[in-house]
C-alpha cells in the first residue's frame, strides 16, 4: 500500500499560473478585496449561503446549501463552466474546496495548495511543499490531503511530512510553519485543520505505523502551541486501565479527520481511528479512546466525554469519520444529537452533550463481526469466530471488511426533510494474524502485524442511503457496482450531489433518491462536492482524480481536475471575464541568466 516514489528537499515553493519552473515566486490577485475571515464569519458560515468557509461548510459538518438556484426542473440544464488541472503526480484528489471573495482554495496530492479564481479557473497561485526523500515510503494510502482552512489573511494545511503551515492568502507565501512530529516515525498530515476562535486544530495520520496519536490546537496567528491531546492515555491517566503493559506507547487512535464544533458549549467533537497493532490478543482491553468519538473544550482539550463504537478493535474500524450535529425533536422533546456513519457496519446517533447512546442502525446486510449492540450503551456483543489470533487460521469472510461500512468520506443533512445522507460499502475481508513472536515493533515501519484481503459479497459493493431521523429508517438506497468513496452535499433544492469511483458526478432528489443527472469527470472521484454563488449564479465544484484507499482496489485512468458546474455553464458572463488580471508573461518575469 505504498505510493509512487518522489524526492525533494524540505520548505516549499509558490508559483504563479504563467510561470516557468525556477522562477521567482508571482502572485496573481483578483479585482475585489480580500477580506479577512473573522471569528464571526466562521460561526455564522450556513448563513453565509454563497460561500463556502470551513471543510464541512459549518461547524455542524451537515454540508447542507442554502442555495436553491439549481433544482430538479433544470438540472438538465447543468454543464461545465470551467476546469482546472491540478497536474503533478496524480496520486489522487480527496479535498473539498473553500472559497472567500471569489477564490477558491483547495489542495491536490501531496498537499499542493491551489488558489484559482472562482468565476473563470484561472490560477492565482500555487503552494508545493517539498518533501525529503523517502516520505512515500511512510504512507499508508497514498500522497493524499483532504484540504484546508482559512482565518483572517491566513490558508492552513497540514503537509504529508507533518508540518502545519500557514499561507499568505494573497500570494501563497509562508506566514509561520509549526512541525508538528518527525515523519521518519510514522507520522503524517493528511486531514484539514479546523479554525475556532485563534486555534487551529489538526490531527494526525499513522495508525498502521504504531504511533501514539494526538489532537492539538495552535495559534492561529504565530503557529504556538496551545495544548495538546493524546487519544491513548499513559499509566495513572484516565482509561489507561484498559491497556497492559506497553501496548499504550504504541496503540494508534489516529485523528486523520476534522471533526465538528458547538460554539453554544464550546465543545469539539473528534472521531479517532484504530488501535495499533491490528492484531487485538497484543493488547487486550477496550484500548481507549481508540474507534471512538470524543467530545473536548475547545480551549483546553481536555475530555468531557468519550463513546467508543469498537472496544477492543481487531478489524481496523477506524472511528474518525466526522459526525453531524443536529438538533431536532425526538420523542416530543427537543434533544441536540451527534449522528456519525461508522466503518464498523452501523449509524450511531448519540446525545452530544452527555455522550449517551441513543440507537444505532446497520447500515449494510450481512455484519458478523458482533451478534448485536447493547441497547442502553451500544457496546456490542463481539462474534468471537470472527476475531483472529496470533498464529491461528486466517478468519474468512468478516464483513464489513475494513474499509467499510462507512469509510472516511463525509455524510450531509438536509433539515427540512430531517434526512442524513450517506455512502455505505459492503464488503467482506480475510484477517490472518501473525504469531507473537514474528511482531516486533519499529518505529517508522508499518505495524499491522496481520495479513488481509478484501472481496465482494455481491455484484454491487456501494450504495447511496437516505436516513430519515424522525422514522429512525433508511428511505432510500441507490446501488453501485464499485465502493464508493465520496461524500455528499445536500441542497435548499432538494438535491444531492455525490461521486463515484467510475469517474460520474451524479446528482439524486432527495426525497426520493431517483437520479436526476450524471457528467463523467475522467477519473475516479474520490473527493466532496461543494457549491457557491457569484454574480447571481450558482455553481457546484468537485475534485475528480482517483488515488488513495480506491485506487488499490480498482484500476480506472487517474487524473487531476477541478470541474466546476453551472445552469447552461454559467453563460460566462463580460463582467466575468473582464474581472480577470492579465496573465503574467512567462518569459518576461523570468530572471536573467
Amino acid at each position: 500500500m505504498m505510493a509512487l516514489k518522489r524526492a525533494a528537499a524540505t520548505a516549499g515553493v509558490v508559483l504563479c499560473f504563467g510561470m516557468v519552473a525556477g522562477a521567482p515566486a508571482h502572485s496573481q490577485s483578483t479585482s475585489a478585496p480580500l477580506r479577512p475571515v473573522s471569528d464571526q464569519d466562521l460561526l455564522g458560515a450556513q448563513a453565509n449561503a454563497g460561500e463556502w468557509l470551513t471543510y464541512n461548510r459549518d461547524y455542524k459538518s451537515q454540508r447542507f446549501s442554502p442555495l436553491a438556484q439549481i433544482t430538479s426542473d433544470n438540472i438538465k440544464d447543468l454543464r461545465p463552466a470551467w476546469a482546472f488541472s491540478t497536474g503533478g503526480k496524480l496520486g489522487g484528489l480527496e479535498a473539498t474546496p473553500l472559497l472567500r471573495d471569489g477564490v477558491l482554495y483547495f489542495t491536490a496530492d501531496y498537499a499542493r495548495v491551489f488558489a484559482v479564481d472562482a468565476r473563470s479557473g484561472t490560477m492565482l497561485w500555487v503552494f508545493e511543499p517539498k518533501y525529503e526523500a523517502g516520505l512515500d515510503a511512510e504512507l499508508c494510502c497514498g500522497p493524499i490531503n483532504r484540504g484546508v482552512a482559512i482565518k483572517d489573511d491566513l490558508i492552513y494545511v497540514a503537509t504529508l511530512d507533518a508540518r502545519l503551515i500557514a499561507l499568505n492568502r494573497k500570494d501563497g507565501s509562508v506566514a509561520w510553519e509549526q512541525k508538528l512530529e518527525d515523519w521518519h516515525q510514522g507520522f503524517t498530515g493528511t486531514g484539514a485543520p479546523l479554525v475556532v476562535g485563534d486555534h487551529v486544530i489538526t490531527g494526525i495520520s499513522g495508525g498502521e505505523y504504531g504511533v501514539r496519536a494526538w489532537l492539538r490546537a495552535y495559534d492561529a496567528k504565530t503557529g504556538a502551541l496551545q495544548w495538546n491531546t493524546y487519544m491513548v492515555p499513559a499509566p495513572g491517566e484516565p482509561g489507561s486501565e484498559t491497556w497492559q503493559g506497553d501496548a499504550w506507547k504504541t496503540g494508534g487512535g489516529p485523528t486523520w479527520l476534522t471533526g465538528s464544533y458547538d460554539d453554544e458549549t464550546k465543545t469539539l467533537y473528534w472521531g479517532t481511528g484504530n488501535p495499533g497493532s491490528f492484531n487485538s490478543d497484543l493488547r487486550p482491553g477496550d484500548n481507549k479512546f481508540t474507534s471512538s468519538l470524543l467530545a473536548l473544550d475547545v480551549d483546553t482539550g481536555k475530555m468531557k466525554w468519550s463513546f467508543q463504537y469498537t472496544p477492543h478493535d481487531a478489524w481496523d474500524f477506524d472511528g474518525v469519520n466526522t459526525p453531524i450535529l443536529v438538533d431536532t425533536m425526538m420523542d416530543g422533546k427537543p434533544m441536540k444529537l451527534a449522528v456519525q456513519s461508522n466503518r464498523n457496519g452501523f449509524l450511531y446517533v448519540l446525545d452530544r452533550e452527555t455522550g449517551k447512546f441513543l440507537y444505532a442502525v446497520p447500515t449494510l446486510e450481512g455484519i458478523n463481526w458482533t451478534t448485536g449492540l447493547d441497547p442502553e450503551t451500544g457496546r456490542p456483543t463481539v462474534n468471537e469466530a470472527m476475531r483472529p489470533h496470533p498464529g491461528g487460521p486466517k478468519v474468512e469472510n468478516i464483513v464489513p471488511g475494513l474499509e467499510g461500512g462507512t469509510n472516511w468520506f463525509p455524510m450531509a443533512y438536509n433539515p427540512d426533510l430531517n434526512y442524513v445522507f450517506l455512502a455505505s460499502n459492503t464488503w467482506r475481508m480475510s484477517l490472518k494474524a501473525w504469531k507473537a513472536e514474528d511482531v516486533k515493533f519499529k518505529a517508522g515501519d508499518a505495524y499491522m502485524a496481520v495479513d488481509y484481503q478484501m472481496g465482494r459479497l455481491g455484484k454491487t459493493i456501494g450504495s447511496i442511503k437516505a436516513f430519515d431521523l424522525a422514522s429512525r429508517k433508511f428511505v432510500w438506497s441507490m446501488p453501485s457496482d464499485l465502493p464508493l468513496f465520496s461524500g455528499m452535499l445536500a441542497t435548499k433544492s432538494g438535491l444531492v450531489f455525490t461521486g463515484d469511483l467510475l469517474g460520474h458526478f451524479l446528482a439524486y432528489d432527495a426525497k426520493s433518491g431517483q437520479e436526476l443527472w450524471r457528467f463523467q469527470s475522467g477519473s475516479g472521484i474520490n473527493a466532496s462536492p461543494m457549491t457557491y454563488e457569484l454574480d447571481g449564479v450558482q455553481y457546484v465544484a468537485i475534485l475528480s482524480g482517483l488515488g488513495g484507499d480506491p485506487s488499490f482496489y480498482y484500476s480506472a485512468p487517474k487524473g487531476g481536475m477541478l470541474w466546476v458546474f453551472a445552469l447552461n455553464g454559467g453563460k460566462m458572463q463580460e463582467q466575468g471575464r473582464s474581472s480577470q488580471q492579465p496573465i503574467p508573461n512567462a518569459l518576461e518575469d523570468a530572471p536573467a541568466e
